[in-house]
Formats: structure tokens, C-alpha cells, sequence
């Protein structure tokens, strides 16, 4: 298969037991990401490059700062400042000849530039480089490779921020034969997790009925975090607020 190098991590993560494939191909790709930054990445001059221009997202410069790289991040950290020192180092002052379209034309310039520095975040640049790949060779994958699918129906389904882009790739790449045969089981397996936890949402929610006191619970405890990351994907939660219960 052309795209080896995509389908192997898709092959290997259903592998395993996890609550959306694709969420876990994306924190793996994530951690892979971090580590090179402040690791492989500082003898990389295309990337050092990248990085003094778009500096990091706040998600991911925290995620830097839990890495032991202090040095590696701290030069990282210098030469994005001269990058930003750079932009604001250029003359705004008014100028006789044109002080109105010229000035006004470099100002712009700058506040562009400064709202791309606040915009952007090499890391993620790079993790959706790879990430965005993903959902077509899945759905390559299902035309294409023997057992694929039976592989995907044997998992639980997948989280709706990425079975909406599977959708959308499946939508686009498959004939209506097609789609009818690979991905309407899919669609149908989604729909069960769905439903599935909607039932025991629903329980839950009528436990709270004191005519339902005492009564056996049929929900998992976590149910509403189950459903927290069906409708938005896998996240690590915080500790609950002991005075807000």
C-alpha cells in the first residue's frame, strides 16, 4: 500500500482498546510533536525557522515547559522574541510625504503580523500536517485493505469531532456503492454508541427522582464524562470542586 507509512499507526491503534481511535492517534502524534521540538528539532534549521515565526499556542507552550529541555526551549524561546522584537522594531512614525497611507500601510502591516504571531503554534502546525492525512487513508484503507472493516466494527466507534471528518472524507472518496458498503456499518455502530449512552444518561438523570431511590443504577458512574468526550473528544478532567457539588 502506497501510504504505508499512514496506515501503519491506523492499523496499530485499533489494536488497542481506546475510547476514539482518532483521539489517540492525535495525543500520540501530540507527544511526538512536543518531544521534537525541544529534542531532533533544534539541529533542524526548516523547523527552527518555523518556530522563531510562529512561536506556540498556549495548550502547547505549557506542554513544552513540562518537558526537562530547559535549555533546548529557552534558545527556542530567544529566537522567537527576535522574531517578535522585529515586527515591533519597524518605524511607525509619521512621514511628511505620506502620512496618512503610508503610515496607515505599515500599521497594518504590523497588526497582521502580530495576529499571526498570536494565531499560530508550530507544533500544532506540524501534528495536523500529519493528522489531517489520517481520515482519508482510513477511509482508503476500507476499500482497499482485506478485514479492515471488520477490524473497525469490532471497536466501540469513535468520538463526533472526528466521525463527523471520517464522514466527510467517507462522503467524498466513496461511490454511493461504496459508502453503502463500508461506511453505513459504521454509521450504525455510531449510532448504537450513541444511543447507548443516551439510555444511560437518561438513567442517570432519573436517579435523581426520589421515587428512584434505592433502585439498582444501571449507568456507569462516569457516564457524564463519557458523554463529555463522545460529543468532544478525549480530555483529561479536572479535579471537581468540592464546594460546587
Amino acid at each position: 500500500m502506497k501510504e504505508k507509512i499512514y496506515t501503519i499507526p491506523i492499523n496499530d491503534i485499533l489494536e488497542k482498546d481506546c475510547f476514539c481511535p482518532f483521539c489517540s492517534m492525535y495525543s500520540d502524534l501530540e507527544h511526538e510533536a512536543v518531544r521534537y521540538t525541544v529534542g531532533p528539532a533544534m539541529m533542524e534549521p526548516d523547523f527552527r525557522i518555523i518556530t522563531n515565526r510562529t512561536g506556540f499556542c498556549k495548550k502547547h507552550i505549557r506542554e513544552l515547559n513540562a518537558q526537562s529541555k530547559a535549555l533546548p526551549l529557552s534558545l527556542v524561546l530567544d529566537t522567537h522574541l527576535d522574531s517578535i522584537c522585529k515586527i515591533l522594531d519597524t518605524d511607525l512614525s509619521p512621514h511628511k510625504k505620506s502620512i496618512f497611507k503610508k503610515g496607515k500601510s505599515e500599521v497594518k502591516n504590523v497588526s497582521d503580523s502580530l495576529s499571526d504571531v498570536a494565531s499560530s503554534c508550530a507544533v500544532c502546525d506540524r501534528i495536523d500536517h500529519t493528522f489531517g492525512r489520517y481520515f482519508d487513508t482510513f477511509v482508503y484503507m476500507l476499500k482497499k485493505e482485506q478485514g479492515f472493516i471488520d477490524k473497525v466494527l469490532s471497536k466501540d466507534g469513535f468520538c463526533m469531532e472526528h466521525f463527523s471528518k471520517l464522514f466527510v472524507a467517507a462522503s467524498n472518496m466513496l461511490s454511493d456503492a461504496e459508502f453503502k458498503k463500508y461506511f453505513v456499518p459504521i454509521i450504525d455502530l455510531q449510532k448504537k454508541r450513541i444511543h447507548k449512552l443516551k439510555e444511560q444518561l437518561q438513567s442517570f438523570s432519573n436517579s435523581f427522582d426520589y421515587r428512584n431511590i434505592g433502585k439498582e443504577k444501571d449507568f456507569p458512574s462516569d457516564i457524564l464524562l463519557r458523554v463529555s468526550k463522545l460529543l468532544n473528544g478525549e480530555f483529561k478532567p479536572k479535579q471537581k470542586k468540592l464546594d460546587n457539588i
